[in-house]
């Protein structure tokens, strides 16, 4: 099998994307494919354990997980409330990233591929829309929290001359100059990265995790021996109401379901990085063990740090931007400089790190899929870089309210498409995926379904999202809606996922699909497919290219097919 991938890779190594260009008869189909979308051949199979612990240590180990806490306190929960949200938030992502990974490290695909299997190999287009905005807002909110690390840390480099340029924007604006200074500045230093692709990626993400994470463990040293050694207790404002009893379930299930849908994005993700996986085995402990040490540490380490911080600066800060600055405010000496810009240089590595992991690379496979005659992953991924600045992320993220609403909202829309991706593999499939026949709309392709569209998906995401998204006006009005519906919107992320999941699962027992194309053969057990990597005996990557081995592609005159009819 290895030698038939290589052949199909030799094949596509041209940087040029083909089409295979449907004959008269309608039967036949239609594919679109290029290098990206094709299973991942086995030289690219490089990701080990340490590459998926790093990943999720990188995911998690950014600002926006660092500030949740913020968020948690600011609607009554105490920070150890915070620690038991990040376990058993962490606890179920773990199941859902084992279940939703074993598919794509088994068939090597992509997520625009992947999702064909359930969504049908034209409906997958929605769904990679639905994901490619989120990483979009994500990507550009992300980029916001890097600039304001960047202003903490040309500070500490230039002194305060940086921190006291002036203002010549409104306050309508919701940004200073120094501040869009500052996001320009990590726009353009992170961009580069935007051009590496993912299977040299993964270096990237163990360098950021090491150096992140000594950078948080020193700066938490250094509080704590200011503070005499303490870590100490918060300092609440008259503003922060702590809670107890009876009032603590509500706001406690909203932490809960904060804590997974920060990692919501990650979550239907795992496809595009599945793929590069080793083996399963890499792929599965290694992730749920990076999930759960990740945001339990992360909460510990943005806890502990503002505690102890409020008893030596007398006011608790929570962005770790603002720490950074008051530290700099009360100790400016060469020492203390030295240290945030060491500290800020790791929190600016997080965030880059994690646009490159979490949200470039979802909009470059997700544009590869819906564009592959003309984008590849790095293409996307620059494309979503250069998009980032116009979705003005300083005004998303504008209080705690907004930025609980801003997680919980979005996972409303992605949940349902996992849990249907979920179902299909393991229970409708049983584990067995027709590689060739995604990447057909033929009639024959098991994928087909009415018209390259699976009906049963659309209903089954329909009912997931209208089942809690009626939520968000509460969140944003707690008087434009009835306490129960806001109340299924704090459970967002289990409730759209388990209604979605049921749906899908309750329509494919009334309505059956086809496991294999038409006329292919008949029962099939688990992952019977899996052992071939999706492929029948007489079959390889040149059934989805239709390139045989030792035939090249010719260009044509105006770009029309050739005679094995392909265009270039």
């Amino acid at each position: 099998m290895s030698r038939i991938l290589q052949q199909g890779k030799d094949v596509l190594s041209s940087p040029k994307t083909l089409k295979v260009i449907a004959q008269d008869t309608s039967d036949q189909g239609e594919v679109r494919y290029n290098k990206d979308l094709l299973p991942s051949p086995p030289e690219d199979r490089r990701w080990r354990w340490q590459h998926y612990f790093a990943y999720y240590l990188t995911m998690t180990f950014s600002p926006s997980s660092y500030n949740l806490g913020a968020s948690l306190v600011s609607i009554g929960l105490l920070w150890w409330h915070g620690m038991i949200a990040a376990i058993i938030g962490s606890a179920i992502l773990t199941v859902l990233v084992v279940l939703n990974s074993r598919g794509a490290v088994k068939y090597f695909l992509g997520f625009p591929v992947y999702v064909r299997a359930a969504a049908g190999v034209r409906g997958a287009s929605l769904y990679i829309v639905v994901r490619a905005v989120v990483a979009i807002i994500y990507f550009a909110t992300q980029t916001y929290y890097g600039g304001r690390i960047t202003s903490v840390f040309m500070r500490g480099i230039f002194g305060k001359g940086y921190n006291d340029i002036p203002n010549r924007l409104p306050e309508s604006a919701g940004i200073t100059s120094r501040d869009l200074l500052s996001f320009f500045l990590f726009w353009m230093a992170q961009l580069p990265v935007m051009f590496i692709h993912p299977t040299v990626l993964r270096h990237l993400f163990v360098v950021k995790a090491v150096y992140t994470t000594i950078a948080l463990f020193g700066v938490l040293a250094w509080v704590v021996s200011a503070n005499g050694g303490k870590i100490g207790s918060f300092t609440y404002t008259t503003k922060q109401t702590q809670l107890s009893g009876s009032a603590l379930i509500w706001p406690m299930i909203q932490a809960i379901n904060s804590v997974m849908g920060a990692l919501a994005p990650v979550l239907i993700n795992q496809p595009d990085i599945a793929r590069y996986g080793h083996s399963y085995g890499d792929v599965t402990w290694s992730q749920g063990f990076g999930i759960l040490t990740s945001k339990v540490l992360v909460m510990f380490l943005s806890t502990a740090t503002t505690a102890a911080a409020t008893q030596v600066l007398g006011q608790s800060y929570w962005n770790v931007w603002d720490l950074y600055d008051a530290i700099l405010d009360q100790y400016w000496t060469a020492g203390a400089r030295a240290g945030i810009v060491f500290a800020s240089f790791g929190m600016m590595l997080a965030v880059l790190v994690t646009n490159a992991g979490s949200n470039s690379l979802p909009v470059g496979a997700d544009l590869t899929g819906i564009f592959p005659r003309w984008l590849t992953i790095v293409r996307g991924q620059v494309l979503c870089a250069i998009l980032a600045p116009l979705l003005v992320p300083w005004k998303i993220i504008a209080s705690a309210t907004a930025f609980l609403t801003f997680l919980g909202s979005y996972t409303v829309f992605l949940m349902p498409i996992c849990a249907c991706m979920i179902v299909d593999y393991w229970l409708v499939r049983k584990g067995n995926l027709h590689v060739p026949s995604l990447y057909t709309t033929a009639s024959e392709s098991p994928y087909s379904y009415c018209k390259g569209w699976n009906m049963r998906m659309l209903a089954a995401w329909t009912a997931g999202v209208a089942f809690t998204v009626h939520g968000v006006a509460g969140s944003l009005d707690a008087d434009s809606v009835a306490e129960a519906s806001k109340n299924m919107y704090k459970l967002g992320f289990l409730l759209s996922l388990f209604m979605g999941g049921l749906v899908y699962y309750s329509l494919c027992l009334i309505w059956p699909v086809k496991m294999v194309p038409r006329g292919a053969g008949g029962e099939l057990g688990f992952e019977a497919l899996a052992a071939n990597e999706g492929f029948f005996d007489d079959e390889n990557v040149g059934t989805i290219t239709g390139v045989r081995e030792g035939e090249e592609v010719h260009e044509t005159q105006h770009g029309a097919a050739d005679s094995k009819g392909f265009v270039c």
